[in-house]
């Protein structure tokens, strides 16, 4: 085979998604701590969902339209760090495809190589024995054997080959990699892609994939005269404008290359923005001949009503509680396992209303998307890099509304650094950690990120991990326990410890995590 036309590169998108579906526990497996919250492979697979759902409602002859709407799916569904990377591998694809119609081996050489450059500008300090690598390594095969008229099914042989080689060497060039018995876990899910992708190109037929749709809510009935301009896709068009239309007068339409112009009047315009971002992304929306008492209520060309907005991932009933308590604007459902995606994110940006938008992902996983979130959107907004729900708290308590953003990101920073995070959790494998004898089923203590003991109870565990942690600088212990946590049991977890640590303050707060059984904090 010498060309690839659109066709059978629609083809190779979607089954290379569907082997990475059918793989996607192998890639969670990979975890690297034996804990139950191994996501990549989930990740991946959501961020790779929403880029084939793009694709499919893609009538191009192009295969750069195929790859434009692709690396647009994958950005607006990027999930966890392994998503954010795959989106950028699939924007470096679109990039070299930018004017093709098919595709032949000198360009197969440069897709390799572009997608390799964007995914590592992407990353702030890339980490080799990663995905990247593994990226990198097959963009120099890709370079080194190319030959004039080679067949690309038996080019992209040799460059697949140097992927797998490459992802069998992660664990040379990342010691816990090593340490933990596994392959890269971004790397794997990578190899399925192409792999499933491969299948496709030597005649294997792709079963089609239910891919649910996006639950679109009732529009409001409304009485303005607007203009809205937003982004939709061409299947959901049709849908925006029969709902405004049973609510609205004098609509009129005007659609071209994914962009919806629309000019009606209405009754009620209070929901108008958080519908309009549900279908897709608003670019520009005017109103005019309002009421101004309704109007006043609405977070449209107006001044925002405060100068910081909050916005949080979460992920337990108890948790939520403390973030209304310190009154975060939106709380975004997430966590381990369970990663929003770059547009969930961006969602809720566009939704605070105030002049700066500060966000807490909470997870190291979900900074990248967050990043991601905030560079597609127009607003002010920061994120501060928390790696667990405990940090943001002692950061908001740190908060000072009469100082500049520039000082509040330093002061939660500070507040930040003066955190130690321990946890509780379950295994899921046996393994050796840090010298640590692991078998499966019994429960593991982390202390900021590495493994320090594992017992047989829940309690020997907590009370060994608090015992390797505590010093004497620590003056307060907050223990946060999880839904599978009794209310007796936690509160005999801290009478010990205020018994065993007497020079430090002891608070109990339900934070109803799933997986963990514990979040501990020093401070």
């Amino acid at each position: 085979m010498k060309k690839i036309d659109s066709n059978k590169f629609k083809s190779l998108i979607i089954k290379a998604f569907e082997l990475l579906n059918e793989k996607r526990d192998v890639v969670d497996s990979l975890n690297v701590f034996p804990v139950p919250d191994g996501d990549t492979g989930t990740n991946m697979t959501m961020t790779m969902k929403s880029g084939v759902e793009k694709v499919k409602q893609t009538e191009s002859d192009s295969c750069y339209d195929i790859a434009k709407a692709l690396s647009q799916g994958t950005l607006m569904g990027a999930r966890g760090n392994s998503g954010v990377i795959l989106s950028q591998l699939c924007r470096g694809m679109s990039k070299a495809l930018k004017g093709k119609d098919i595709i032949d081996a000198n360009v197969i050489k440069d897709i390799f190589a572009t997608a390799n450059k964007t995914a590592y500008r992407a990353v702030m300090k890339p980490t080799e024995g990663t995905i990247l690598t593994v990226s990198r390594l097959m963009a120099e095969e890709a370079e080194s054997s190319f030959e004039d008229n080679i067949d690309i099914d038996k080019y992209l042989y040799k460059i697949i080959g140097a992927g797998h080689k490459a992802l069998l060497d992660t664990p040379n060039l990342l010691p816990v990699l090593k340490e933990a018995k596994v392959v890269d876990s971004g790397g794997q899910g990578l190899m399925f892609l192409l792999e499933g992708a491969l299948k496709a190109l030597n005649g294997e037929i792709s079963i089609e994939t239910d891919l649910s749709e996006i639950e679109i809510e009732d529009l409001p009935s409304k009485d303005f005269n607007v203009d809205l301009t937003i982004s939709v896709d061409e299947d959901k068009k049709d849908d925006l404008i029969e709902k405004i239309n049973q609510s609205s007068t004098s609509l009129t339409e005007d659609f071209d290359n994914g962009i919806l112009k629309l000019s009606f009047d209405c009754d009620d315009i209070k929901d108008l923005m958080d519908i309009a971002i549900d279908f897709g992304q608003v670019l520009s929306m005017n109103v005019e001949n309002t009421n101004p008492e309704v109007l006043n209520d609405i977070k449209l060309n107006k001044k925002p009503s405060k100068k910081y907005g909050f916005i949080a991932v979460s992920r337990g009933d108890g948790y939520d509680k403390v973030f209304e308590s310190l009154n975060v604007d939106k709380i975004i459902s997430g966590g381990q396992t369970m990663n929003p995606s770059t547009e969930d994110i961006y969602k809720a940006i566009e939704k605070v209303d105030s002049e700066n938008v500060i966000i807490f992902p909470n997870n190291k996983n979900i900074i990248m998307s967050a990043k991601q979130a905030c560079d597609l959107s127009d607003r002010t907004c920061r994120v501060v890099e928390t790696r667990s729900i405990p940090e943001s708290f002692s950061a908001l308590l740190s908060f000072d509304e009469d100082e500049s953003l520039d000082e509040n990101m330093e002061n939660f920073n500070d507040a930040i650094e003066d955190v130690r995070v321990l946890e509780v959790t379950i295994a899921v494998r046996d393994t050796n950690v840090n010298n640590v004898e692991i078998k499966k089923d019994e429960f593991i203590g982390i202390v900021d990120n590495k493994i320090v003991t594992s017992k047989n109870t829940i309690e020997r565990t907590a009370k060994e991990t608090l015992k390797n942690a505590v010093d004497e600088d620590t003056s307060l212990i907050t223990i946060y326990y999880g839904e599978d946590v009794e209310d007796k049991d936690a509160k005999k977890l801290q009478k010990y410890a205020q018994k065993k640590f007497k020079d430090s303050d002891v608070e109990l707060i339900y934070g109803g995590q799933p997986l963990y059984y514990y979040t501990i904090t020093l401070e």
